[in-house]
């Protein structure tokens, strides 16, 4: 399931939302942030978080994407009958430039073994996605 964004690295006046000044030790460890960021995207697609709670974390393109998708998934799948917590088993990061790092994320969503990357970009002082696939 491919939500929004391009995996290109940024080139200067790509992204007038990533913050020139960035100071990593302010910033939440981002290996912590993109799994619950991922596992809160999965819990949302699987029926048991709203997107809503995800809105100021994801780029408004990929929020929209994520909402759209998760809207879909429940029409078509229903809400399960058991909400199960999704577990993230590994994350990997990769910093691309200061102020910007990939993910990639496997996460178990209760019955199935899920793949997912994210990219995080520096926005405004705090992490925000703005790219995430799922398989």
């Amino acid at each position: 399931m491919r939500f929004a964004g391009p995996a290109t690295k940024p080139r200067a006046g790509d992204h007038e939302s990533l913050d020139t000044e960035v100071d990593d030790e302010t910033l939440p460890d981002p290996e912590q942030w993109a799994g619950a960021l991922v596992r809160s995207a999965v819990e949302a697609l699987c029926g048991i978080r709203p997107t809503a709670q995800l809105a100021r974390w994801l780029s408004a393109e990929l929020y929209d994407s994520l909402a759209r998708r998760a809207c879909l998934a429940v029409r078509i799948l229903g809400r399960p009958a058991v909400a199960r917590r999704a577990t993230v088993r590994r994350v990997h990061v990769c910093r691309v430039v200061p102020g910007v790092v990939e993910a990639s994320v496997v996460v178990h969503d209760g019955n199935h073994l899920r793949a997912a990357a994210v990219r995080l970009e520096v926005h405004r002082g705090r992490w925000r996605a703005t790219a995430l696939e799922i398989g």
